[in-house]
């Protein structure tokens, strides 16, 4: 086993360390998985990740998700007013929510407040 000493680290990274309740070396881990997807080191989009983070698609729907997600957000988009990513994933929560709910009705998902959020079922 590896193990990963961080001696000095920007105060941001021990920010969201704290703020997501991890170990800054925990935190650490997570980041590295993160980059190594986005350096192509993809997992199977079936694997179920502990910490998932990335959209999980098969390389059939990708684009067409892709081209839904695009324009979602070219209509949320004013010519007024600069929307940031946090704004965009505000008005994009009621609608995930909605749909994970749906999920939870057609038994594909269980909502636990002990776990913090949804999880899939077995089935």
């Amino acid at each position: 086993m590896v193990t990963m000493q961080m001696p000095d680290v920007p105060d941001e990274w021990v920010e969201e360390a704290d703020r997501r309740n991890l170990s800054l070396g925990e935190y650490g881990r997570r980041m590295i998985r993160a980059g190594r997807r986005q350096f192509g080191h993809d997992y199977e989009p079936a694997a179920t990740p502990t910490d998932p983070k990335t959209l999980q698609l098969d390389a059939s729907t990708r684009s067409e998700v892709e081209t839904q997600l695009k324009t979602w957000i070219h209509t949320n988009l004013s010519t007024d007013q600069a929307l940031d990513i946090e704004d965009l994933l505000d008005l994009l929560e009621d609608d995930l929510a909605e749909l994970a709910d749906e999920l939870c009705d057609e038994n594909k998902a269980k909502y636990r407040r002990s776990a913090g959020g949804y999880i899939k079922t077995d089935e």
